[in-house]
């Protein structure tokens, strides 16, 4: 049985400890949000089914990549659609196929809403001030602030925390990244 990623949050509503790692090194495709949110409105056991990659068209890796994002998107909590979920996937929602732009900073805005359970996009978007950065720069800072808050991740967790959000925000790993708009 695969765990959920709902887990204690302190008075701050912050999870007790960091989250990395959790997306199997897969960040969002297309139309995987609203797959898995479609999925599970009619079956919540959908993630945790045998068949659950024949059910969502995905890989295994994927299958628990794709219930970490719902999770962390607030689109599902305990697999069960939230009303935020509701409002922006549902067939008569919002933006049910994600196509605004403005749908996907809405997304962001959720992702990083505590209690945040990506700590690694945490710390790149609210903590991490370089406009121009490399892959290294954002790794070591990140490990920095992973060693204060729960040193007992590897390394080998924030590296795929931080190639997932350079893929996700399409930075080039090799190149520098331009946060400016």
């Amino acid at each position: 049985m695969v765990e959920s990623i709902t887990q204690d949050v302190d008075t701050n509503n912050t999870p007790t400890g960091g989250i990395f790692a959790r997306h199997e090194t897969f960040h969002p495709r297309f139309g995987w949000l609203k797959k898995g949110f479609d999925r599970a409105s009619s079956d919540r056991e959908v993630f945790l089914r045998d068949d659950a990659t024949v059910r969502l068209g995905i890989g295994k890796n994927m299958v628990r990549s794709l219930r970490y994002w719902e999770s962390a998107f607030k689109l599902l909590k305990n697999d069960q659609p939230t009303d935020f979920g509701k409002q922006v996937l549902s067939n008569n929602g919002w933006d049910s196929y994600l196509e605004d732009p403005a749908s996907l900073w809405l997304l962001h805005w959720k992702l990083l809403e505590p209690p945040c359970f990506a700590t690694a996009w945490d710390f790149t978007f609210n903590y991490f001030r370089p406009v121009e950065f490399t892959f290294e720069e954002l790794f070591y800072q990140l490990c920095d602030y992973r060693d204060r808050v729960v040193p007992r991740i590897a390394d080998s967790s924030v590296k795929k925390d931080v190639s997932c959000i350079l893929r996700m925000y399409d930075c080039d790993n090799g190149r520098r990244c331009n946060a400016g708009i």
